[in-house]
């Protein structure tokens, strides 16, 4: 018989987690597993069944949790009608409308896998009671992407489901390049000099991820190397790093997008960047990272313990000392240096993707876990 899952998932686009939902599930549907979609956004896979239940920016809070309970159940009663018994929910904070999901799911009888992409929350936005319920007793499993979040997961649930923890990777975006368009056309889309060397900082805005570690590195960085920042930045302000900016006499070498970036314009900016940098204190995975390392990137980030999970330092990137500005620049330098270790660090990213990072082989994991 023919296993049929569904992904609930009210985040989607807005942090780019339909292309998670996406190349799941078009893996799943080579394991004969029927799946289905409840997002902010449509897949064109004939395979996929997607249903577009949940809005994207709201112009009120009133807005997005009317927009939200009206998705969920919408979601819920479809998924009754498909006939499905399991459900797959993102989890990154354990806060209100993540309760409500959990809720909704089990009102209606669905077993939950919950995938935990940040264990704990960095915003103070886990709710203690939510946090209890969701993983103690609303999961029939709970996965994580690598084992550090695995440890970081242990003390804050119940010691009799640590027997539901899965480590299961996060895949890598290995289709996600577009072929046609080259590093010439990207930058001459962006307006970007052709000679210019370029690192890029991408992402939503967290003060966790430490952008302030690097502009504070550019100081001593080869001044022809310029720095892209893209990105939302969500409830932070920006105007303490546009301050830092000016005050390290930097603004000429920095180039500002602080906002939602769409898709063609993500294309833009990875084809265009020479390298992309993370100096990301803490964090328990990153999307980024395997996405820059889909696209050949070379890599400088942080040696903190999930990245050198996944970075092998001097083969597919470079890992500096956590917060050490000086060392940041060193490694920045050192990469720009030398054109061999460019193109050696990009080929072996890709191998890492390929070998290490395969959809079929999660999606084959999540299978196990379907009753």
């Amino acid at each position: 018989m023919e296993k049929r899952v569904a992904i609930i998932d009210p985040v989607g686009i807005k942090s780019g987690m339909n292309h998670y939902d996406i190349y799941l599930c078009q893996a799943f549907d080579d394991l004969n597993v029927q799946t289905f979609i409840y997002s902010n956004f449509e897949s064109h896979s004939k395979s996929i069944v997607s249903k577009v239940v949940f809005g994207t920016f709201f112009s009120s809070k009133l807005h997005q949790l009317i927009d939200f309970l009206k998705g969920i159940i919408l979601s819920c009663i479809d998924c009754k009608r498909q006939g499905v018994k399991e459900v797959i929910v993102h989890v990154f904070s354990t806060h209100n409308m993540a309760f409500l999901t959990y809720l909704m799911c089990k009102l209606f009888g669905f077993k939950i896998i919950t995938i935990s992409h940040d264990v704990s929350s960095f915003t103070n936005q886990d709710n203690k009671m939510y946090h209890r319920l969701i993983y103690n007793h609303w999961s029939e499993y709970i996965v994580v992407h690598n084992e550090y979040s695995k440890q970081n997961i242990l003390p804050l649930i119940s010691p009799n489901v640590h027997s539901k923890i899965r480590i299961i990777k996060h895949g890598g975006f290995i289709e996600l390049p577009d072929s046609n368009i080259t590093k010439t056309n990207a930058r001459k889309e962006l307006n970007f000099d052709i000679e210019t060397p370029y690192i890029l900082f991408f992402g939503r805005l967290k003060s966790t991820k430490r952008l302030d570690i690097l502009l504070r590195a550019m100081v001593g960085i080869n001044s022809s190397i310029h720095l892209i920042i893209a990105g939302d930045s969500g409830k932070e302000s920006f105007d303490e790093y546009k301050n830092l900016i000016n005050k390290l006499g930097i603004s000429e070498r920095v180039i500002l997008d602080i906002n939602y970036v769409s898709d063609s314009k993500r294309e833009l900016y990875f084809k265009a960047a020479d390298a992309m940098v993370l100096p990301y204190e803490i964090i328990f995975q990153s999307g980024v990272l395997l996405m820059a390392m889909s696209y050949g990137l070379p890599l400088v980030a942080s040696d903190i313990p999930p990245f050198k999970e996944v970075i092998d330092h001097n083969k597919n990137g470079l890992l500096f000392e956590s917060l050490n500005v000086k060392d940041l620049a060193h490694k920045i330098n050192t990469l720009f240096e030398d054109n061999v270790l460019v193109h050696e660090f990009s080929k072996s990213a890709i191998e890492t993707i390929n070998t290490s990072f395969s959809w079929d082989e999660i999606a084959a994991n999540y299978k196990q876990l379907l009753s």
